[in-house]
């Protein structure tokens, strides 16, 4: 090939590759790939010892080991505000995810239900929250994504439908840590209590309802087409919030936008369906309950200001974190590590991290650095 084709044939390598990118962003290409997810192997995971069909996967803080969807018993979790005991389901995959507590047939209490999912929640205070505070749950991130405009875009349509269907609902997409001086506000989707679905209160020294008790739905105080006589009976709730009854709370409510197992936002006309990592980055996301001092002056939910009484990291299994993510998070460490503990990685270790460091800056910084630039 003599040097004019060769100009020519670089000139469209270049072209094609410019459109490439400007194609990624216009269809929401977030700046950050989660590139340890694409490329991690299955055979990281086999040691996991969670059911082999799809189902969610918790990691409770402070690290008490990995706990999936639909167990056989539920999550007993501790932190240094509250204790108390959960259960995560969904319809099962599989014969290993059918059967809960005591027989209790997850696909059967499913069967004509819209909802997607269902999390019930015991809980105990060992702190209960200051007159000046205010209880939210949902969702919280644990560092700033960037986005194109075109995700940033979506993400107004998806909260704006959550909004309509719950209400009451307060999104940030956090402070870009570059761009803020003072203390950032993390990525936040949370709801005010109200939003709970249902909820028990169960005196000191009685025996709260089994949360797979058959007849769970009959207990309590619960919001289905009560809204404001429910808000009040929240309002009542929240100014007598003591330590020694057992709270209850259970919801599905917004399960039907959110396909946990698939890891995808759903049910919204035009944007959905849509990746969570578009918005996360990538997995995990984290539960939270807790409290918000109250301040007028800036309704920011600063880290500083909350007082958390539920915190747990979520993930799809079919959409993980990095193996050594979920072992911190978890608490555990690999087969491999549990010889070396904090040695020397292994060939084939380093040699994937060697990997992955070369396609994250060859790769990434190439696709993404006009994204960044632009917004």
């Amino acid at each position: 090939i003599d040097s004019k084709h060769l100009v020519v044939v670089v000139m469209l390598v270049v072209v094609a590759w410019e459109l490439l990118k400007r194609l990624f962003v216009w269809l929401g290409g977030s700046a950050t790939l989660p590139l340890p997810l694409l490329l991690a192997s299955p055979a990281e995971f086999q040691d996991l010892h969670g059911p082999p069909e799809p189902h969610v996967e918790i990691a409770l803080h402070p690290p008490q080991g990995l706990h999936h969807s639909n167990p056989s018993e539920p999550w007993i979790y501790e932190s240094d505000n509250a204790t108390g005991s959960c259960l995560f389901f969904h319809p099962p995959a599989g014969p290993n995810t059918k059967e809960g507590p005591e027989g209790f047939d997850y696909a059967e209490y499913f069967r004509g239900k819209s909802r997607m999912w269902e999390m019930r929640v015991h809980m105990n205070f060992k702190n209960v929250p200051r007159d000046d505070e205010e209880l939210f749950f949902g969702i919280e991130l644990d560092q700033y994504v960037a986005m194109s405009q075109a995700t940033k875009q979506a993400q107004k349509v998806v909260v704006a439908g959550i909004k309509q269907a719950i209400g009451g609902l307060y999104h940030s997409a956090g402070d870009d840590p570059d761009r803020t001086k003072e203390e950032v506000e993390l990525p936040v989707c949370v709801l005010p209590l109200w939003a709970y679905d249902q909820f028990i209160v169960t005196p000191e020294g009685e025996e709260p309802p089994c949360l797979w008790d058959e007849n769970f739905g009959d207990f309590g105080h619960k919001r289905y087409k009560r809204v404001a006589e429910y808000a009040e009976e929240i309002r009542e709730l929240q100014r007598n919030l003591s330590i020694g009854p057992t709270y209850t709370f259970s919801f599905w409510g917004n399960s039907r936008f959110l396909d946990v197992i698939n890891w995808m936002v759903i049910g919204l006309p035009i944007v959905t369906p849509i990746s969570f990592n578009k918005f996360a980055g990538r997995p995990p996301v984290h539960l939270v309950l807790y409290s918000l001092k109250k301040d007028p002056t800036n309704p920011r939910h600063l880290r500083s200001r909350k007082t958390y009484y539920f915190r747990g990291a979520v993930w799809s299994s079919q959409h993980r974190p990095e193996r050594r993510y979920i072992e911190k998070l978890t608490g555990r460490l690999s087969k491999a590590e549990e010889k070396v503990e904090e040695g020397t990685p292994s060939k084939k270790e380093s040699m994937r991290r060697r990997f992955n460091g070369f396609v994250q800056r060859n790769f990434t910084d190439a696709c993404t650095g006009r994204a960044r630039d632009s917004q």
